[in-house]
């Protein structure tokens, strides 16, 4: 999900206020409130402009306080619904956890693999991420059987092709001449 400005702006602010220490606290609570709101007939239901806006600020107020999130959460979630940004709370959520990353010299990669690997594998390719981006590099590690053999690896808008097919396609090429 790509977010927007306004998303942005949101996310920025929250963090802002965030006391130091609870970064990442507020992150976790954020992401819970978007997963449970923008369940797709909840979504409908808090966005639908039937529903008085009265109703509308109950409702996510009883979602935040059923989640137990901290009080600067409900206040926030309160505060989308006021502002009509409820259906952006996802791309807020989104926001939030990339800035606070950005903040803490952190950057996401997504790993996939041809087979389950093992932990020494994961460690090895996210040990050459950090190499390369000089940031800490927190994996997300799939699986995709219709790869030979390898791994590829998504970080930062990036794709570092280490599959077995682009292996041999560069070998390919290079007896090619």
């Amino acid at each position: 999900m790509k977010g927007s400005r306004v998303a942005k702006r949101y996310a920025r602010a929250l963090l802002d206020l965030a006391d130091k220490g609870n970064e990442e606290k507020w992150g976790a609570e954020l992401e819970r409130l978007a997963a449970m709101v923008e369940s797709p007939e909840l979504l409908e239901r808090l966005a639908s402009p039937e529903l008085s806006e009265q109703s509308r600020l109950d409702a996510m107020a009883k979602i935040a306080e059923r989640l137990n999130l901290s009080f600067p959460l409900r206040s926030f979630a309160v505060l989308l619904a006021r502002h009509g940004r409820i259906r952006e709370i996802g791309a807020i959520a989104e926001s939030y956890r990339d800035q606070l990353d950005h903040a803490m010299g952190r950057e996401r990669a997504t790993l996939i693999f041809a087979i389950k690997p093992t932990d020494a594998e994961v460690a090895r390719v996210v040990s050459g991420l950090e190499t390369i981006a000089k940031l800490k590099i927190i994996p997300t590690v799939k699986v995709d059987p219709a790869l030979l053999g390898g791994v590829t690896a998504e970080m930062g808008g990036k794709i570092y092709d280490g599959s077995l097919a682009t292996r041999l396609a560069e070998a390919k090429r290079r007896l090619a001449g």
